[in-house]
């Protein structure tokens, strides 16, 4: 087999780390979707030992948080930290296709004790992003690749605790042209912190990490195995992209960034200015967790597209909400408007934030008794939107969690039956009732790790019966409610990052996200 390229080290190539700006912990979530997405075949997580070092820091940046002076270790030194690597890889590819990554965590778990001097007075969390280098091998050929863009933030936690950050974002295809098995390795990793203070970003402050595999063994670091049999490919010897993503050519393996999505609005609209969080369906503390006061904060304002399925279990069909197709709605958010952590007891920590979003109707075509063919549109009226993420517990059992939950009344009109108008009249709804989405933190596709990179909520909603429908004296109430009302219609929604047009301006224009399971639009 014919490789041009890198061979034995590293020498050669430009390895190249891009940074972007994190504005703040921001959360936010969106609205009605539908039954379950399309998951790619994965690749299982790999836990891998990083060395981190700690850079030197100016020491009036003294950290704020409790008892860390005397158990902080100077900047200088090396911290151990634990990696787990998870990409959505198929286990067989072809030659000349591409092999899609799909979105990429990396979850970094470090002693908070080794950062505390290295953060301003009154630090209460931490925005970052990484910057992963993946050594790509065929035989005895290799390319390198940059894993870059992936987002995190987290609270602080206590002295003696454990940092946790998962990283989350889009990775670069890779195409091979002849068979043989490729192999993926993790090599450096760079993480990028900047310190929060209620919401508030100290850019000014922010500082990297520069982790490196404490084994050198590469069976140590091997993330997948990629199995390409014997078929027909492209002649010729394909190039590989620069790490950066610019496709800049150079010998080996192909490296191709994937395509970010269509842009919709150009900056966010004003974040809600009042409202009050909804906690009544989050996750209970463990027993024993003593919570301190809930701490409001100014929030950040922010903005994300997020669209679905929404499906009527009556009918077993579904519509698609805020059509990315189409002028989706985008929504507003007061990110990180107020926190909770543990006072003492097991650990806890939360941060709450505010949206609103007005969707467009939202149309629908189904066979009504189960041959009739009925097209609708629907309507929906929406309250404020809680969204609130945190972790229960402590590693190895902490529980990560993701809550979106709001009130929302729906309303059906330009009803068609068999192509014949049904005049419902104007107000054929129903009362309110409530819509709560929550994560899935058991898979590895689309999990709903922080809002910067958004992704996945999932959930089921109670539809009540419909009142004021029909016209000209006929009553069509028990028509709607006996053929959409009921409890069990599944929702799932997926998220696109998260845009905060604020200095330092992050993850903008806003993106408009494909369906769950579907392409980009």
């Amino acid at each position: 087999m014919r490789v041009q390229g890198r061979q034995g080290g590293r020498s050669g190539v430009a390895r190249t780390l891009r940074m972007a700006p994190v504005a703040a912990v921001v959360l936010a979530a969106g609205l009605l979707s539908g039954p379950g997405s399309q998951a790619d075949e994965g690749q299982p997580t790999v836990e891998i030992a990083y060395g981190c070092a700690v850079p030197d820091h100016p020491s009036s940046h003294a950290s704020g948080t409790p008892d860390s002076t005397d158990a902080t270790p100077s900047a200088g030194t090396t911290l151990s930290a634990s990696v787990r690597i998870g990409t959505q890889l198929p286990s067989s590819a072809e030659p000349g296709r591409p092999i899609r990554p799909g979105d990429v965590t990396v979850e970094t778990a470090l002693p908070f004790a080794g950062l505390a001097s290295l953060l301003p007075e009154g630090t209460d969390g931490l925005a970052g992003d990484a910057s992963l280098g993946v050594r790509i091998r065929q035989g005895a050929e290799s390319a390198d690749a940059t894993w870059s863009a992936l987002t995190a933030s987290a609270s602080t936690p206590p002295p003696t605790d454990t940092l946790r950050l998962g990283h989350t974002g889009p990775a670069p295809t890779i195409t091979v042209s002849e068979p043989g098995g490729v192999d993926l390795y993790a090599a450096e990793l760079s993480l990028r912190l900047t310190p929060l203070t209620k919401g508030v970003p100290s850019t000014e402050a922010a500082f990297t990490l520069d982790c490196a595999p404490a084994e050198k063994d590469p069976a140590r670091t091997r993330l997948a195995h990629i199995s390409v049999p014997d078929g027909t490919g492209p002649t010729g010897t394909p190039s590989a992209s620069a790490p950066d993503g610019t496709g800049a050519p150079r010998e080996g393996l192909t490296v191709t960034p994937q395509d970010s999505g269509t842009t919709g609005a150009d900056t966010c609209p004003p974040p809600p200015t009042t409202g009050v969080a909804d906690l009544s369906q989050l996750p209970e503390p463990l027993p024993g967790t003593v919570l301190g006061p809930l701490l409001p904060h100014p929030g950040v304002p922010a903005c994300a597209y997020a669209v679905g399925l929404s499906t009527v279990r009556k009918q077993n069909s579904s519509m698609i909400i805020n059509d990315p197709a189409k002028e989706p709605g985008l929504m507003n958010i007061r990110a990180a408007m107020q926190t909770q952590f543990r006072t003492s007891g097991p650990f806890y920590t939360r941060i709450d934030s505010l949206g609103e979003l007005d969707l467009p109707d939202a149309e629908s075509t189904f066979l009504s008794f189960g041959f009739t063919p009925v097209t609708a549109k629907a309507s929906f009226k929406n309250e404020p939107i809680t969204i609130s993420t945190g972790t229960i517990g402590a590693s190895p059992n902490a529980m990560p969690f993701a809550v979106a939950t709001f009130f929302q009344s729906l309303r059906v009109h330009d009803v068609k039956i068999n192509g014949t108008p049904l005049d419902v009249g104007p107000n054929c709804h129903t009362e309110r009732y409530r819509a709560t989405l929550r994560g899935d933190f058991t898979s590895t596709t689309g999990r709903y790790i922080n809002v910067l990179s958004g992704g996945i909520l999932k959930g089921t909603v109670d539809i009540p019966a419909f009142t004021g429908c029909g016209a000209n004296g006929e009553n069509l109430d028990r028509l709607f409610t006996a053929g959409i009302s009921g409890p069990g219609n599944d929702i799932i929604m997926n998220q696109a990052p998260t845009c905060i047009p604020g200095p330092p301006r992050a993850q903008c224009p806003p993106v408009i996200p494909p369906l769950p399971g579907g392409k980009t639009s």
